[in-house]
């Protein structure tokens, strides 16, 4: 008989015998969770034709086109008409004249902050009309100039011959008028100049002789706008974001299998379109589509696959975006921005030793 410590040794061999033993270490997938990195498109990248940001990025600003009003004596003055080319006292009138201008055809409508209209009045006539006499007791007239957009008034000054001169036979005069408001595109920017002239000494009436009016905002400041964007406006290219996935080394790098991006993207000003985003910094440039949504606020992924990862792990990179957006009727403000907050999350194949 065989001694009983031999017998279970067999069996033992019996047994291994008729199972495999692994040739490698067991291998399990795991995903990563990066920390979250931001970046941001600013309204400034999105701006129409016509409006530009100030340098301190507190107002936007829309050039408009001086308003021009010139009249002759005989428009202003019918009595004079009769009088023509005789000497005579300066007969009086109340005379206005209108002038308009419009926004760049991108703005719908803008509110003003801090805005002065410049009038510089050139008078070509040979008396004054505000100081026709040349007694200090003598009548005075006024005038005054509305600027409006549609029926809403957005600034008004008056001026009275006791206290401010015109001039004359080619003397120029100024005023400074304050405006606030809102500016309506339909309805532009008009000017109304309106001078009541007394009783005068006597002139030489000349009714060719021409009075002018050229009202002068340049640049409008607006704290607000509603603009068109069309149907594809190019994304001026915005300051590259920096993403820092230095830190992860090859120990992690060399078994990632695939990952994406998750975006959380915050809109404030409802565009919409087709945007690239580009990561440089690595080995070789990494480029992705996304859809921008016109939604206050919306999340999209950009899938990288093993080769993707090759280049951004393990590296210092930049992110910058591209594109075209569009969008109708969107009211925008300084400073706004579309954030974009962000979290990578890859795939790792972990092998246990």
């Amino acid at each position: 008989m065989m001694p009983r410590p031999l017998v279970g040794l067999s069996v033992l061999l019996a047994l291994l015998a008729a199972c495999d033993i692994p040739s490698a270490a067991p291998k399990w997938d795991m995903t990563w969770n990066v920390p979250g990195q931001s970046t941001s498109i600013s309204v400034n990248s999105i701006l129409p034709s016509g409006v530009t940001a100030n340098g301190a990025n507190t107002a936007f600003q829309v050039t408009v086109q001086p308003v021009a009003i010139q009249q002759t004596l005989a428009q202003d003055c019918g009595a004079c008409v009769v009088a023509n080319g005789t000497t005579v006292p300066k007969p009086a009138f109340v005379a206005t004249g209108n002038g308009s201008a419009t926004l760049p055809n991108s703005v719908t409508s803008a509110t003003l902050t801090g805005d002065t209209l410049v009038l510089t009045v050139t008078n070509g006539f040979n008396f004054d009309p505000l100081q026709p006499t040349a007694a200090p007791a003598g009548d005075t007239g006024w005038v005054v100039t509305t600027v409006k957009s549609g029926a809403v008034v957005i600034g008004k000054d008056s001026a009275n011959g006791l206290t401010f001169a015109l001039g004359k036979n080619g003397a120029v005069a100024t005023r400074k008028i304050a405006l606030s408001g809102s500016v309506a595109a339909a309805s532009g920017v008009s000017v109304s100049v309106t001078i009541d002239s007394p009783k005068g000494d006597a002139v030489t009436v000349n009714t060719a002789q021409t009075i002018s009016f050229n009202a002068t905002v340049g640049t409008l400041k607006i704290s607000s706008a509603t603009v068109n964007l069309g149907s594809a406006t190019t994304l001026a290219p915005p300051t590259p974001t920096s993403i820092d996935l230095s830190g992860i080394g090859s120990e992690v790098s060399g078994r990632v299998n695939n990952g994406v991006f998750l975006l959380s993207i915050t809109n404030p000003f409802a565009v919409s379109g087709a945007l690239t985003a580009t990561f440089t910094g690595g080995p070789q440039s990494v480029v992705k589509t996304l859809v921008l949504s016109p939604a206050a606020t919306s999340t999209d992924t950009l899938m990288f696959t093993n080769a993707d990862l090759q280049n951004l792990l393990g590296y210092s990179l930049s992110l910058g975006f591209s594109g075209t957006v569009s969008g109708a009727a969107i009211t925008i403000m300084p400073g706004q921005t579309v954030a974009v907050s962000s979290r990578l999350q890859i795939n790792l194949e972990t092998v246990s030793k």
